[in-house]
């Protein structure tokens, strides 16, 4: 059986999986990101206490950033789940929320570009 990868993402990032306008995902490229590879099964998954919902999709392709700034700007604020209206630094403040700075700096970004499965 090959290995499927879990993300963790917010109901909004979901929604915006389910409905096809978040294409790629921004992660941190530590340990457990370095063994994704095309092909790859990822399964994204919303959990409240009452619920998970899980949507399973192939990696099409990774591409490796610097900084936050640099993959928005290469791939664009809504693919990577941002809206249109929101600038590098609103972009790049969210994903912040979420990981550490040194993180950043030490392992850099993969971006994880993805198709839903049928």
């Amino acid at each position: 059986m090959e290995d499927v990868f879990t993300i963790d993402v917010s109901e909004e990032a979901f929604e915006k999986i389910l409905n096809g306008t978040k294409t790629i995902q921004l992660d941190i490229n530590d340990r457990k990101r370095k063994n994704f590879a095309v092909g790859n099964i990822i399964s994204f998954r919303y959990k409240t206490e009452e619920e998970a919902k899980e949507q399973k999709a192939v990696i099409e392709n990774l591409l490796y950033f610097n900084n936050i700034t640099e993959a928005v700007e290469t791939l664009g604020k809504e693919k990577c789940g941002f809206k249109p209206s929101a600038t590098f630094e609103k972009a790049s403040d969210a994903f912040l929320s979420g990981e550490s700075y040194e993180d950043i700096e030490k392992f850099g970004i993969v971006a994880i570009i993805f198709k839903l499965e049928a």
